[in-house]
């Protein structure tokens, strides 16, 4: 395996060693913005060549130049879209995997449904680490799973990590989801690697 380091922003950073789901996102946007730098050169050739043309007027030039610019603007926008859907794509994909954890079955699913209220009415970190002790204890594998996630949104810490000291493979895929959330939402690198 090749090294590998994306980095985007202060928040964002994943290595090779990081889990295959993050590395395969990383991958496909290297790629991404090595192409959309290799166009950008591209274009900014282009416009050098337009503006030492002889044959054309100052007019020619500056209508080739706008077509140019157009074609690179939608280029960027699409870009910038493109990544976007990768992030959201591997998003779902875990999501998916996380709550499949849980049970498909019409049960399943009023228990989670119940056991998330539960874990919404907590309002308090510490009170939210003794739930999810008892929780792990008692073997409530949806209310921990219920309230894992609501940790992760309210950054938790103690609730976080009992339960990935009990469920590391789940907390790693939550892991993984929270850190692409944090990719995507990184807009300003993401719109001047498109530049």
């Amino acid at each position: 395996m090749t090294e590998m380091n994306f980095r985007d922003g202060t928040n964002v950073n994943i290595r090779s060693t990081d889990s295959e789901n993050l590395v395969e996102v990383a991958r496909k946007i290297k790629a991404a913005r090595e192409s959309a730098r290799a166009s950008s050169n591209s274009h900014a050739n282009a416009i050098e060549a337009i503006n030492r043309d002889p044959n054309l007027s100052d007019q020619g030039k500056k209508e080739q130049i706008a077509a140019l610019e157009n074609d690179r603007a939608a280029e960027r926008k699409t870009g910038i879209a493109s990544e976007k859907e990768i992030i959201r794509n591997k998003i779902s994909e875990l999501e998916r995997r996380l709550d499949g954890f849980v049970g498909y079955s019409s049960d399943n699913i009023m228990k989670f449904r119940d056991a998330q209220d539960r874990a919404e009415d907590i309002t308090d970190p510490d009170k939210a680490a003794k739930v999810m002790a008892r929780a792990i204890r008692t073997n409530d594998t949806t209310l921990a799973h219920a309230l894992f996630r609501r940790a992760l949104e309210e950054r938790w810490d103690d609730a976080r990590h009992l339960f990935a000291a009990d469920s590391p493979a789940i907390a790693q895929i939550a892991h993984d989801i929270q850190k692409l959330h944090e990719l995507h939402d990184a807009s300003f690198n993401r719109a001047v690697a498109y530049m």
